[in-house]
């Protein structure tokens, strides 16, 4: 009886093992050819930034003064979605500790200002309006399809 007891629970941690080893080969990840910068904005001012200043400029022209951020160079899917106002937006699904650094992140910068950064270029300065803890980066811009295709394979390089 002690035999099969112990038979029964090998092969349930053993189905168990296997259904984890199966969703972990399933979440694929996407290596971005270009990191996806995230800083906390602390002010931002009018025209370029003045040289020596730690910040980004944005098309506006804007200089984003800026703090210590994260950078996000992989992330189990890119993609493009289409959005209420009918832009269509880059959506990335932030996996690990990427997912958790980004919930502290926008728990820190609740009803301010963060900053995303690729290729050097600010491609959008949303205000954070509550945490983001599902992993999930939406990026707007009011961008039109071929634009958010566009970052997106910028993003990953073709790789989505």
């Amino acid at each position: 009886m002690l035999a099969a007891v112990v038979v029964i629970a090998l092969c349930a941690a053993a189905v168990a093992t296997t259904g984890v080893v199966v969703a972990a080969a399933r979440q694929s990840r996407v290596e971005l050819a270009s990191p996806l910068l995230l800083y906390p904005v602390v002010q931002r001012t009018e025209g370029a930034c003045p040289a020596g200043t730690r910040g980004v400029t944005g098309p506006e022209p804007s200089c984003y003064q800026v703090t210590e951020g994260i950078v996000i160079r992989r992330v189990g899917e890119a993609g493009v979605r289409l959005l209420r106002d009918d832009s269509h937006g880059v959506i990335l699904q932030l996996v690990g500790a990427d997912s958790e650094a980004f919930a502290g992140l926008t728990r820190a910068q609740r009803g301010k200002q963060i900053v995303v950064v690729v290729n050097g270029e600010v491609v959008a300065a949303p205000w954070v309006d509550s945490p983001i803890t599902g992993g999930e980066v939406v990026i707007t811009g009011r961008f039109t399809r071929s634009d958010a295709e566009r970052l997106v394979h910028d993003l990953t390089g073709g790789r989505s």
